[in-house]
This record gives C-alpha cells, sequence and structure tokens, in this order.
C-alpha cells in the first residue's frame, strides 16, 4: 500500500509507522519508476501498431498530433475497458455485499490512489493479497499509460506550434528583407535610360 501510495488505512504499531517513514519516500520513487518504465513501453508498442496498420493499408504518413490523438484514444478505451470488466468481476464475486457501481467506485478510487479505506479486503491470505497486488499494479500502469499519453499529445501539439511559428518568423523576416531591399536598392531604370546606355 505504502509503496503503490495508497492510503487505505494507518499502521496500529510503532514499529508499523517508522517502517512507513524509513519507506514511503523510496518506495513511491520505486513506484513512480515502475509506471513510467511499463506505461512508456506501452506507448512505444501502440505507436509501432499504428504504424504498421497505416502502412499495411497504404496510407501516407499521418501527422504526429494526429497519431498522439489516436494512442491517448487507445489508452483512454484500455483503462476504461479493465475499470468495468474489473468491477463487474468483483460485482459477480460477491453479489450480496457488492453492487456494480460501489465496485466500479472501488476500482476508481483505488487506481487514482485516493484510497479513502472506507472498503477493505476482508480475505487476508496470501493468495488474495497478491491477486489484489497484481490487479492493482496493472491498474495503476493503465492510468500512468493515459497521463503519458495526453503528455505525449501535449508534446506534439507544441512541436506543431513551434513548427507553425516558426515558419511565420521565416515568412516575416522574408518579406522584411525583400521590403528592405526595395527601399535600399538602386531605382528602376525607365524605357528613356535603358536607351541612352545603349
Amino acid at each position: 500500500a505504502v509503496v503503490s501510495t495508497q492510503s487505505t488505512g494507518a499502521p496500529r504499531t510503532e514499529t508499523g509507522k517508522l517502517f512507513v517513514l524509513v519507506y514511503t519516500i523510496p518506495g513511491m520513487l520505486i513506484m513512480m519508476s515502475y509506471l513510467n518504465i511499463f506505461s512508456t513501453c506501452i506507448l512505444i508498442i501502440l505507436r509501432k501498431i499504428i504504424k504498421l496498420i497505416r502502412r499495411l493499408s497504404g496510407q501516407k504518413k499521418m501527422p504526429d498530433i494526429v497519431e498522439q490523438g489516436i494512442v491517448l484514444g487507445i489508452s483512454l478505451l484500455f483503462l476504461f475497458a479493465y475499470l468495468l470488466i474489473m468491477a463487474t468481476l468483483m460485482h459477480l464475486n460477491n453479489p450480496d455485499n457488492d453492487t456494480f457501481v460501489m465496485s466500479l467506485y472501488f476500482y476508481v478510487i483505488s487506481m487514482t490512489t485516493v484510497g479513502f479505506g472506507d472498503i477493505t479486503l476482508i480475505d487476508h491470505t496470501v493468495l488474495a493479497l497478491i491477486r489484489v497486488l497484481f490487479v492493482f499494479c496493472i491498474g495503476l500502469v493503465m492510468v500512468s499509460l493515459v497521463f503519458n499519453a495526453i503528455r505525449e499529445l501535449a508534446a506534439a501539439y507544441q512541436r506543431r506550434l513551434l513548427v507553425i511559428s516558426q515558419n511565420v518568423v521565416n515568412k516575416t523576416l522574408e518579406l522584411a528583407k525583400s521590403h528592405k531591399m526595395k527601399s535600399l536598392g538602386a531605382p528602376a531604370l525607365t524605357n528613356g535610360s535603358e536607351s541612352n546606355l545603349e
């Protein structure tokens, strides 16, 4: 719970509190590194799949901002599908205790690392804890994937704005240069002066 920044309850013993104090910062750094590595790998794979589909269909290269928008859409689809699947499974396993809305609420609150602690795990077996850790690590990767996709889309948009602004600056400089050359250049020869020169 400490590593994933989930605050589902306070430690009860002094040793537990000391462990939380010592391990929180490195634990959060480890978790953030894990999330960044896995979500970046997934983004790379998604981009390669999009490029492969584009090549197979014979389409031209799409703008970077469009490609990043597609990646963000797929990432959101993955996250929502994962949330719905996990909430449905939780509801089907505990139909008496958990409504579908309560199950969805539990996963959204947990995967966004808010963790109010109003819903807690009753089964404390090793298998249940491993399952919970697996489910939430995948969920946190999905959340991180969406945030990384948003960041990449913002970076692509910024690159596009930079190219547009550079083009505007170049055009402005060209116009200013041509205007300056016209104002400083020699006066144009008239027909009469051309005949005199001959």
